[in-house]
């Protein structure tokens, strides 16, 4: 029961009565200074409590805490900037360059959205520190006992199956540092492991497309795609274009890591992008272009008609009388 209007009324007042009645009996104060000055809500629960004890109230603890507590949070914030932003931001002086290397070291940079020859990187821009201080207090009830309702019992496994969820999605923190961590937290991968991962996503590319570009010629020419002939000897030629890459990527995709050179395989998969882009686009456009005669074909076939059963036992009794 998450709510008091899940238990019937008549039921729920005779319940609430044979509680104050329990409770005045036990002689306890702070249980029924907690009854009588409790909300709704927390008074349900004592309930819930008080009919899983059947009907003990001697296992229902009441303890009053209060609180001070002081929070500390930090907050990095990074951002992906080129070396030209760095230098508007610094300057040009020796020891800003020495500075501005000493933040890219070790990065392999990414591609500029719209100028891919220009590398960016990751730099921390701001720290920010919270300090929060602040006092509560609160009341925790526990109930202890032996259950023997098989229905309660039931009842209470839900009940705790939810919490434990809850539980189980929660962050943890680092007892060291106080960095609030995930249970599992990932290894950072080196500038040679993230390389030779984008090595291995070409290599994969490349044989998908190899797969994909004689069935594309087959199917534009199988369902005669019209005003499609610059597009397919487009794709003939790219056929020839990618025997090359496609072995080059394969190759470097195999690499042993001990012998990969971060800066130089980025470079590699980078110059390889844009071939890679304008073939890509290629097939998706042979593949819309199919799809868009494919699909009225199909819709004609589906409605084509057929001849009805009483037609033809029509026919077969007219034949029988002539």
């Amino acid at each position: 029961m998450a709510s008091p209007s899940e238990l019937q009324r008549d039921e729920r007042k005779r319940q609430y009565s044979a509680l104050r009645r329990a409770i005045i009996k036990s002689c306890s104060p702070s249980l029924l200074a907690k009854f009588s000055l409790c909300p709704d809500g927390e008074r349900f629960t004592m309930l819930k409590q008080f009919m899983l004890a059947d009907g003990k109230v001697d296992t229902i603890e009441v303890e009053e805490r209060y609180v001070r507590w002081t929070e500390q949070l930090r907050s990095d914030r990074y951002v992906t900037v080129t070396k030209l932003q760095l230098y508007k931001v610094y300057g040009r002086s020796k020891e800003a360059k020495a500075f501005v290397e000493e933040l890219c070291k070790g990065q392999p940079g990414i591609p500029h959205p719209q100028v891919p020859s220009q590398k960016m990187y990751k730099v921390l821009k701001e720290v920010a520190e919270n300090t929060t201080t602040g006092c509560r207090s609160d009341t925790t009830m526990s109930v202890g006992g032996r259950i023997k309702d098989p229905a309660l019992k039931s009842m209470l496994a839900k009940q705790l199956n939810v919490g434990l969820g809850a539980l189980e999605s929660q962050q943890l923190m680092d007892l060291k540092t106080g960095k609030i961590v995930s249970k599992k937290e990932k290894k950072p991968k080196s500038p040679e492991q993230m390389a030779l991962t984008e090595a291995k996503v070409l290599s994969g590319k490349w044989k998908k497309i190899i797969n994909d570009l004689p069935t594309c010629i087959e199917d534009m020419d199988k369902y005669g795609v019209r005003n499609s002939s610059e597009l397919v000897d487009a794709l003939r030629r790219h056929e020839l274009e990618v025997v090359g890459p496609s072995e080059a990527a394969i190759q470097k995709a195999n690499t042993p890591l001990s012998d990969v050179d971060a800066a130089a395989l980025q470079e590699w998969v980078d110059s390889q992008k844009p071939l890679l882009n304008r073939i890509e686009g290629d097939v998706r456009d042979s593949k819309r272009r199919i799809a868009a005669v494919k699909a009225p074909k199909r819709k004609a076939k589906v409605e084509e008609p057929q001849p009805s059963d009483g037609s033809q036992s029509d026919g077969g009794m007219s034949d029988e009388g002539n």
